[in-house]
């Protein structure tokens, strides 16, 4: 009797499917399936995740290799599925943007902005800091924690980009070839994020700690950097129909192209729809 026990461990263990999920920092934006992989909700639907870092751009490739099964992203994904590349945004992580614009002292608003000059930079630079302080610069475009930085040197964050903009920044990302032949993989994936989803909007504090960890930060910055991406993150994974136009029609014209794209060709809502109302959802 005492022999069985670690076979039925065994055996419940070799049943989980292993998924490999792509990510290009450890940016809060990715946090919501790390928190699905650090609080058991994938294994709770029989998923052995595991997430990878690796560049969005590549993260395409190896998603039609099948070197990965999930990755997380927006832009990459809404790039590859107008160009006919098939794949699909199963769900939303993000469903806002998190950049904002901020300014020396003595801007307060967009038009004081009329002939100066604004700085870009990789996204969290320091180095964007020290454009403000030197004066090279009058505004620069960033994301958290830049705007705690800023804040202690008496910078203001006078725009989010949320405010002006319906576009998304991060969704789940599959080939159509994962949906065909892994269609309950893929929805018991969505099942564990909508969790994930859940969990981030009722237990702040302990997100913030799975945040500091997995970031390498200290909990002061990772509660900033929380806070700021908090109004960004989807209750449910709702791709609606809005947010789904905005990124395509913003990666057409990226692409300079004048073809149009149906909705169905860039996202499939279907195993989405049935993960929401098999969990109580809409």
């Amino acid at each position: 009797m005492l022999l069985t026990v670690p076979v039925l461990t065994a055996s419940k263990a070799l049943a989980q499917d292993k998924i490999r999920i792509g990510i290009s920092s450890t940016s809060p934006g990715f946090l919501p399936t790390v928190v699905a992989e650090k609080k058991g909700f994938y294994s709770k639907y029989g998923l052995s995740s595991e997430h990878i870092r690796i560049s969005l751009a590549v993260a395409m490739n190896a998603l039609g290799t099948g070197d990965l099964d999930y990755a997380i992203t927006m832009a990459q994904g809404v790039s590859a599925a107008i160009k006919g590349i098939p794949v699909k945004l199963l769900m939303m992580t993000q469903d806002k943007l998190v950049f904002f614009l901020m300014t020396r002292p003595g801007i307060q608003k967009v038009a004081d902005l009329r002939n100066k000059t604004i700085g870009i930079s990789y996204f969290g630079s320091k180095g964007r800091i020290v454009s403000l302080d030197t004066g090279r610069v009058d505004a620069v475009i960033g994301g958290p924690p830049l705007n705690m930085w800023g804040a202690k040197k008496g910078y203001k964050v006078i725009a989010w980009a949320k405010d002006y903009t319906s576009l998304p920044q991060n969704a789940v990302i599959v080939t159509d070839k994962k949906l065909q032949q892994s269609p309950d993989q893929a929805k018991r994936m969505i099942k564990g994020t909508i969790e994930a989803l859940r969990f981030l909007q009722n237990h702040k504090a302990e997100s913030i700690d799975i945040l500091a960890n997995y970031s390498r930060s200290d909990r002061e910055t990772a509660m900033g950097m929380f806070e700021s991406y908090f109004p960004a993150y989807s209750p449910d994974g709702t791709i609606t129909n809005e947010a789904l136009q905005s990124a395509i029609d913003d990666a057409v014209a990226r692409a300079k192209m004048e073809k149009k794209i149906p909705l169905s060709q860039v996202a499939d809502r279907t195993l989405l729809t049935e993960a929401q109302k098999e969990l109580g959802g809409k």
